[in-house]
């Protein structure tokens, strides 16, 4: 087949090899019985395999069937690196042709990748890693809506590992920035919202890297941005009560990087933060954020100075003409 491909020049070979590849796809149930470096192969093969295969629409439904095959070696013992390979393959080809996944076949990524995110019982190697969050952006391109519900679904459960998860990948989107999900930020921040109440030190940390993420990323107005820099506020209150338990030593000096990051910059940030840290700075509990806050209102200042100059400028000339 790698000998042929040289030849395969018009769309009439095309054709045929594209249909010669599906019955090899349709065939493909003895995979279910080997075992080691063949499976492997296979697993690597399949993914480019589905890929040349999804934009034509006979061969669809069979290849949407086996994803359910694929997403099921995640449960075996091995390098399940080439498994989310192979899958992203099939999700950029997806997204690029505008080829909709079946809503069930959909969720069942979305859960085979949250899985293997928050899962304690596997370690995950780097490259793998990245490659999940990959899927996942690519998911979210591709449907945004469905994706951001599942998140807010799984924020919800009461378990460590999972609205951990959940939290590192929104800040995964929000970080990427992408056109599907910049005007999607309100649903975002409030899927992340649904944390706040958590106790949990781990999850009080992935909230914090979240806001992080999201208070330095593009535009920040009309998504609800000055409700998570009080959070800031709040968790730096609780953590400097109890400075004794290490955990809650790095929340708060979380707490001092994001405010000391602050990007005051950016879009929406003077509506969002100007009033709010004037009153922030008097109570004795945020003695210890005073140094950002000056920061920050600093910049604001000169920015405010700045705009009422450029305006009594312009009044000038409109007057002069």
């Amino acid at each position: 087949m790698i000998s042929m491909l040289e030849l395969v020049k018009d769309s009439r070979m095309r054709q045929a090899f594209c249909g010669d590849s599906g019955k090899m796809l349709k065939g493909s149930k003895w995979i279910f019985y080997e075992l080691g470096k063949l499976k492997q192969a296979i697993i690597k093969a399949l993914g480019p395999m589905m890929s040349l295969l999804l934009h034509r629409k006979e061969p669809q439904n069979p290849i949407f069937k086996e994803i359910s095959w694929l997403l099921e070696q995640y449960k075996e013992e091995m390098d399940v690196f080439h498994v989310t390979k192979s899958l992203s393959q099939l999700l950029e080809v997806s997204g690029e042709y505008k080829i909709p996944l079946p809503k069930g076949k959909f969720q069942a990524i979305c859960s085979a990748l949250h899985n293997q995110i928050c899962s304690p019982a596997k370690q995950l190697s780097i490259e793998n890693h990245q490659e999940l969050f990959h899927c996942v952006l690519l998911l979210a391109r591709s449907s945004p809506d469905d994706l951001l519900a599942f998140l807010h679904e799984q924020l919800e459960i009461e378990h460590e590992a999972v609205p951990v998860a959940s939290l590192d990948l929104l800040s995964a989107i929000v970080g990427a920035d992408l056109s599907e999900t910049r005007v999607k930020k309100l649903l975002i921040v409030k899927a992340a919202k649904s944390t706040l109440s958590d106790q949990n030190a781990t999850v009080r940390k992935a909230a914090l890297h979240f806001i992080r993420t999201l208070l330095s990323s593009g535009r920040v107005e009309n998504c609800a941005a000055w409700d998570l820099v009080a959070y800031v506020f709040s968790e730096f209150s609780v953590s400097t009560s109890k400075l004794d338990v290490q955990e809650e030593s790095t929340v708060q000096t979380l707490c001092i990087d994001i405010l000391q990051c602050l990007d005051t910059s950016v879009n929406g940030m003077t509506q969002v933060s100007w009033p709010r840290l004037l009153g922030s700075v008097e109570p004795a509990q945020y003695m210890g954020t005073l140094k950002p806050l000056c920061r920050c209102l600093r910049e604001l200042a000169e920015k405010r100075q700045q705009e009422g100059e450029a305006a009594a400028a312009s009044t000038t000339v409109d007057r002069v003409y």
